[in-house]
């Protein structure tokens, strides 16, 4: 199981990641949506066999190291992960991706860390005209596993015993979600909602020059179709790409895919 340490305060961190594709093709690291683990993306890396493409789980999440503590959770730090991860294989600069909670740590590595940015994908962005509704939802959640104390830390502890679907990645990811750790999930609940959201004002954004494609979709309060579009519309290389609904993509991954090949075909070598 590949795994790398990276210093974190006072302690290091274990974290574990997949390699999908070409061992020589263009670095492209994939990153989950809240609470999932890197699972979700199989789909995805499958489809892009010509990429090396590196499947990260996040602190927190999957098979990382899951701290408890609220403060380990901010963007800085999950940034961090996806730079480590560079680091760790002697990558210069790759493509970043991810889907929700990772569409928001590719920005905030894009922001922070531009020079080892090739690209951004960033899938469902969580932004301004999201805030409104999303930050009661997580509230909401994270006292919901909070509330349920023991009992669904008991269950949590059933599900991941439960055999891992094989063919079904995405089945996998979502038992992933559902043996999430009570603890764990308040921990980051509770230090992503004490973090501003990403900075996403013009002059922010217009700093970004690497290419970025933008994927967004309707009926979402909480993943606003207008903010991909004002995201992909400010970058100064960015492109949108928009899909029905949320379920579009992960359904049909290979449409997902013809739109990320395309987009990563035309990037200079």
């Amino acid at each position: 199981m590949p795994t790398f340490s990276r210093a974190f305060g006072q302690t290091r961190l274990q974290l574990h990641f997949a390699e999908r594709g070409a061992s020589d093709g263009m670095p492209v690291v994939l990153t989950h949506g809240l609470l999932w683990s890197s699972r979700m993306m199989e789909g995805l890396a499958a489809r892009l066999p010509d990429q090396r493409v590196l499947l990260l789980d996040l602190h927190g999440h999957g098979k990382s190291d899951r701290p408890t503590d609220p403060s380990a959770y901010t963007w800085a730090s999950l940034a961090g992960d996806v730079i480590a991860l560079l680091d760790h294989l002697e990558i210069d600069q790759a493509v970043i991706g991810g889907l929700s909670l990772g569409a928001n740590v590719t920005l905030a590595a894009g922001q922070r860390h531009p020079e080892r940015v090739k690209a951004m994908i960033v899938e469902m962005p969580v932004l301004r005209r999201g805030e409104p509704f999303g930050r009661p939802a997580f509230g909401a959640m994270a006292g919901a596993y909070e509330a349920g104390g023991r009992s669904m830390t008991a269950l949590a502890g059933l599900v991941r015993k439960l055999p891992l679907p094989r063919g079904v990645p995405e089945l996998a990811a979502l038992r992933d979600v559902a043996g999430a750790e009570p603890a764990v999930a308040v921990a980051v609940l509770r230090g992503l909602l004490a973090e501003d959201l990403i900075p996403d004002d013009s002059a922010t954004i217009a700093r970004m020059h690497m290419p970025a494609l933008v994927i967004g979709h309707r009926r979402d309060p909480v993943h606003v179709l207008d903010d991909a579009r004002d995201l992909a519309r400010r970058l100064p290389k960015g492109e949108l790409v928009e899909a029905s609904s949320i379920a579009e993509f992960r359904l049909h991954p290979e449409r997902l895919a013809a739109h990320v090949r395309h987009f990563l075909e035309r990037l200079p070598a």
